[in-house]
């Protein structure tokens, strides 16, 4: 898989972009390539070694039909009970889970932890931040690489996947 200066790609840890140009740095004494990086989900610009691309597991962002197709089984089953004993190794996968460049685990994120939501509310418990976070976070990483995909509008990616998904205010 070929990398290029105006590639559509997804970060993880740092969602869906483009890279927006490749420059020489001289660190240490040593000259490297570098890519640099623009994100849709958030202002921040990184540069990174062009030799260090697939070490980081960046990918090129899948295309539009996959990415509904993906999104689509929310609707179906927004939720499923995750196979843990107990919180803590629920937010240990979560944070796993996170760290992924895969369409269908940020898909996994929201429906363990619509399950969690739906069994603290059944039973009068508080929702922890850190479940809103894991959510929005998914969410976020699902409509980013719609719109980079599709070059559209990050608002107009999270429209399309509610209405793909019919889930609304998940976060």
């Amino acid at each position: 898989m070929e990398f290029a200066v105006q590639s559509k790609i997804f970060y993880p840890s740092h969602g869906a972009g483009w890279i927006r140009s490749q420059k020489v740095i001289t660190f240490g004494g040593e000259e490297k390539q570098y890519y640099e990086f623009q994100f849709i989900n958030n202002a921040l610009n990184i540069s990174t070694p062009v030799d260090h691309i697939y070490d980081l597991g960046i990918r090129k962002v899948a295309n539009p039909t996959a990415i509904r197709k993906s999104a689509a089984i929310l609707k179906s089953k927004p939720s499923i009970k995750p196979n843990v004993k107990d919180f803590n190794e629920l937010a240990l996968i979560l944070d796993e889970l996170e760290r992924s460049t895969d369409t269908d685990d940020f898909i996994k994120i929201i429906q363990y932890c619509n399950y969690e939501k739906k069994l603290r509310q059944k039973e009068g418990r508080l929702i922890p931040l850190s479940i809103q976070k894991h959510i929005k976070n998914a969410f976020l990483n699902i409509a980013g690489e719609l719109a980079v995909s599709t070059d559209k509008s990050l608002d107009e990616a999270q429209k399309a996947i509610e209405k793909v998904t019919g889930l609304k205010d998940l976060f």
